[in-house]
This record gives structure tokens, sequence and C-alpha cells, in this order.
């Protein structure tokens, strides 16, 4: 979580400078006591040569280097938040959009129910109206039969009313066989 640039910082080597003679009146080796920092490979020298370079102290270098990593160590965690709220989002809208599909499935079937429902209902009632029309061209068709017996009847040996009886026999025998078609036809796969 960002603890690398502590312990590259820290972690540099001291070297000993030069042997165990040395002369105390050079300053440099006085003020270090010896030791001086070895010289860091990579990016790091560049930052102290940077640093060298402008004339800026060490401790302004290490200052600068501490808050890089720090703002380095805050976007990683502002993007982590980012990421489990993009996450989070990202299943709440799968559990809506799941929701609305769902509901408009149940919709759709309710839907399809109705018109089927009412297509069987129109159905019923065409076959219904054609049966009533049916009923009344046959009624018609009786009743122009009738008259027409009553002009020709000649006073047979059979009655007016066995006449009609044959008749109505033979009107029901047809309106019994229509039914029996479109009972056939309408039960065939």
């Amino acid at each position: 979580m960002g603890g690398d640039w502590f312990k590259t910082f820290v972690c540099q080597k001291k070297v000993k400078v030069g042997s165990s003679k040395q002369v105390k009146g050079s300053s440099a080796s006085a003020k270090s006591k010896g030791f001086k920092w070895k010289k860091p490979l990579g990016k790091e020298s560049s930052i102290f040569a940077i640093g060298s370079t402008l004339g800026m102290p060490v401790e302004d270098v290490a200052a600068i280097r501490i808050q890089t990593a720090f703002r380095a160590y805050k976007a990683r965690k502002t993007f982590r938040r980012l990421k489990g709220t993009i996450r989070l989002q990202g299943v709440s809208q799968r559990h809506s959009v799941q929701k609305q599909a769902t509901t408009t499935l149940s919709y759709l079937h309710t839907w399809s129910k109705l018109q089927a429902e009412i297509r069987a209902r129109r159905l019923c009632m065409v076959k219904e109206g054609r049966l009533r029309q049916k009923k009344l061209e046959n009624q018609l068709k009786l009743d122009a039969k009738l008259n027409s017996l009553e002009i020709d009847w000649s006073g047979g040996p059979e009655t007016m009313e066995e006449i009609l009886s044959r008749i109505n026999q033979r009107e029901k025998a047809a309106v019994k066989r229509e039914r029996a078609m479109a009972y056939a036809f309408s039960h065939q796969t």
C-alpha cells in the first residue's frame, strides 16, 4: 500500500569514505563522520541529482518524495473506492433490469392470454352467427316448401301433418349432419 517509498528512502546504505587515517582538517568528512551516502540507482538518483542541481536541500527532496508517494497512495485508495461504487451500481442496475424484465414478461403473458380469449370469443360469435344464419335460411326454406305444399297439395292419401313431419325430420337430419361436419372439422389435427 505504498510502503516501498519509505523503505527505499530509509534503507540507503552508508559507505566508509577512505581509510582509517583521515585528515581532521577536511570539513566534509568531519560533518559526515566518515560516512557518505551511496548513490542510489534508477529514478531515485535522478531525483537527488535534480535536487542537487537546483540547489535544493535533501530534506526538501525527501519531503517531495513523501508527498508524491502519499498522493499516489490516496489516488489508489480513491480509485479502489470508485471501482467498488461502480460494481455496486452494476449489481443494483442488474437487479432493477431483471425485475423490469420479469414484470414485462408477466404483462406479455397476461396480454397474450387476453388476446387468445378475445380471439376465441370472436370465433365463437362468428360460429354462432353462421348457425343463426343457417337456421334462418332453413326456416325460410321450410316455410317456402310448406307454402308450395299447401298450394300444390291435391288431397292425396297422406295428410298434411304427415307431410309436415316428414319435412321437419329431413330438416333436423340436415342440421345434425352440418353439426357433425363442423365438429369433425374443428377437431382435425
